[in-house]
């Protein structure tokens, strides 16, 4: 079994005995941690996949929103996901769901069920300039894969290529930076993939790839962020709205690749927090395959949109979140 699909397994306990609490088991894989912390992505992907399977026969199967919480760090060890319906109507489904381990609940969300159509067609037409288009990226043929960030343990199962034209607006040189309006953010953006090429992206996997990336604590340099080694990032909230169905891998669209765009910023107290906005788009291909064809670009869809609020922390502070359990 692909090292994804067996990370994010659930199984499905007794429910509590007036039914109102559902309650799911996993096993939160040592395999996808941040340092010794598993990543929060990762982490709320098993809350998403457990709320996947609670709808899965229902009228109401797509996940469409979610609205995270992290209360305390997550181990690497066995986890209970407990969730319970809020409300249930027509064309939506409320759900809140915690993650809870040791007796604490590390993570609380609330997420929206419902329905997405089976179709990638936008209500915006491509070619209109009100519709938006895949930004920045090159196509991945042309990218070449490099090195993720120190200390993502799941680097042996996934792979990025950052696109370099993006990570030349972030020197201090760049236009970018001399803007007299606006101005001020760090722009990032990579292809990024499961290096199984039996692997596929699921709904699930999309919270993990939106807390796959870089954000302005590592790409501003110590001299702005205040940090003289890149700090630790962790996520106090993480909100994730699902765009689109997956579409199936064809000659347009890669079964295990998305393309990540974000914009980083608004360095605030306490403890450097900022925003994030992250896109997560198709790809037309694995990295370092395929062949730009007339219109790629317009064919590619935004999976999902993600926001995040975090901190900038000494490296230290993860290696004891580690002991916390």
């Amino acid at each position: 079994m692909p090292a994804w699909t067996k990370a994010v397994e659930v199984a499905r306990k007794n429910d509590s005995p007036d039914s109102t609490l559902v309650c799911y088991t996993a096993f939160a894989d040592p395999d996808w941690r941040i340092g010794v912390v598993p990543n929060g992505g990762y982490v709320l992907a098993l809350i998403v996949q457990a709320c996947i399977e609670f709808q899965r026969n229902t009228e109401l199967p797509d996940p469409l929103h979610v609205s995270t919480h992290y209360l305390q760090p997550t181990q690497a060890s066995t986890v209970e996901v407990q969730l319970r319906v809020l409300k249930r109507g027509r064309s939506f489904v409320n759900i809140l769901a915690d993650l809870v381990q040791g007796g604490r609940t590390c993570v609380t969300t609330h997420m929206i069920f419902g329905r997405i159509p089976p179709t990638t067609r936008p209500i915006i037409d491509p070619s209109s300039g009100y519709a938006r288009r895949l930004p920045g990226l090159a196509h991945p043929s042309e990218a070449v894969p490099n090195s993720m960030v120190t200390g993502f343990v799941f680097s042996k199962h996934v792979r990025w290529a950052v696109d370099p034209s993006l990570q030349a607006q972030n020197a201090p040189d760049s236009p970018n930076r001399q803007a007299t309006e606006g101005g001020g953010l760090a722009v990032w953006g990579a292809w990024i993939e499961y290096k199984d090429e039996n692997e596929r992206i699921t709904p699930s996997s999309l919270a993990f790839f939106a807390d796959c990336v870089e954000t302005m604590g590592h790409l501003f340099p110590p001299v702005i962020t205040g940090h003289e080694t890149k700090p630790w990032l962790p996520t106090l909230n993480l909100t994730l709205e699902w765009k689109a169905p997956i579409p199936p891998p064809s000659a347009m669209h890669s079964g295990r690749t998305v393309g990540i765009y974000l914009t980083s910023g608004f360095l605030s107290e306490p403890q450097c927090r900022h925003t994030t906005i992250i896109e997560v788009w198709t790809a037309p291909s694995n990295i370092g395959q395929g062949t730009p064809v007339e219109g790629w670009r317009d064919a590619q869809v935004c999976l999902g949109v993600a926001t995040q609020m975090q901190l900038m922390v000494n490296p230290s502070v993860n290696a004891k979140a580690g002991t916390k359990l």
